[in-house]
């Protein structure tokens, strides 16, 4: 079984669209799939067109440790389609935040749930939340693999950088290695600029990124509206073509058996440097005559102190409710 999370700290850049997308042409595929929607804003729970409110039980239930410890995540899975089940969330996931502060064994809550799954399941895809907190933390220590969607903005790849700095410290603090590949989704082919930044990212990235890219199309946004997989709503659109073939990249790779034997940290680490020197490049740099990347300001390139390793430290071992001050909304 992989498990594999589509996360970013920055919201808007594809990250449920790739999670709901992947879980169908996956499943399409014959292989059995579980998606899990960790995010408070429960978007991959509504893309499928289900209401929160309307549920019973969600994975809230499952991971808070103020529920019910008999609710497991067979309990409150609802099929979608062949092969296809979701595990849906809703808003009062949001409070875990607060339930899981001290609780001993805290990170390993979504872990614990996956690992008692008694159905066979080839792959469980985490929906995370665009924040990064005890949610962010449990999808990540579940996860064998993560998928970062970029849309190619600065902010964009602010969020990899965070990401992959939390990756690191997992494996610090846990021993826990996790392989990372970025994703460039709202790829527009039309436009010089961004056939250029494409193959720049490329160039910085290598391996650390998917071949596949997610062009931009209108079908992914109408799905929304719809309640379906992009497959379901138009066969023969772009975006589900471009899904199918992640599916395919990831089926037919060797991943499962690579990912072993690579040193995951070390492949982090050099992400994270990449990532830190392109933005540093990036950020000084024209394209074409014009900024790479978004001119407005970016809170990031400020003269501040960050507290985001204290903030993850605090995460894996303080047992009290205090936590750093931290900024949690996305960028």
């Amino acid at each position: 079984m992989r498990i594999i999370a589509s996360a970013n700290q920055k919201g808007g850049c594809g990250k449920t669209t790739t999670a709901i997308n992947l879980s169908s042409s996956l499943s399409m595929k014959g292989q059995r799939v579980i998606l899990i929607d960790f995010d408070p804003q429960a978007h991959a729970t509504m893309g499928l067109n289900i209401r929160p409110s309307d549920l019973e039980k969600n994975i809230y239930d499952v991971i808070s440790p103020k529920g019910n410890d008999n609710v497991q995540i067979e309990d409150i899975l609802i099929h979608i389609k062949d092969n296809l089940d979701l595990a849906p969330a809703s808003l009062l996931l949001s409070v875990v935040e607060q339930e899981l502060s001290g609780v001993e064994g805290r990170e390993d809550r979504l872990f614990n749930a996956i690992q008692a799954l008694k159905q066979p399941y080839d792959y469980v895809i985490i929906d995370c939340p665009p924040s990064i907190g005890h949610l962010c933390f449990n999808a990540l220590r579940a996860s064998d693999e993560v998928i970062i969607p970029i849309d190619m903005s600065l902010f964009s790849l602010r969020g990899v950088s965070k990401l992959t700095e939390l990756i690191i410290l997992l494996n610090e603090k846990t021993g826990h290695e996790i392989r990372s590949r970025a994703l460039i989704t709202m790829y527009d082919s039309r436009t010089r600029y961004s056939r250029v930044v494409l193959e720049k990212v490329r160039k910085e990235f290598g391996d650390n990124v998917f071949e596949t890219v997610i062009r931009y199309n209108i079908r992914l946004r109408e799905t929304v509206d719809y309640g379906l997989p992009v497959g379901d709503y138009d066969k023969n659109s772009l975006g589900h073509r471009d899904y199918e073939n992640l599916a395919e990249e990831i089926f037919r790779s060797d991943t499962a058996i690579t990912y072993q034997r690579l040193n995951s940290l070390s492949l982090a680490q050099d992400m994270l440097q990449k990532t830190e020197e392109y933005i540093d490049v990036t950020s000084k740099s024209d394209l074409i005559g014009q900024p790479v990347f978004d001119t407005g300001e970016d809170p990031y390139l400020t003269e501040q102190r960050s507290t985001f390793s204290e903030m993850v430290e605090a995460i894996v071992t303080d047992t009290s409710n205090a936590l750093p001050d931290y900024n949690y909304e996305e960028a």
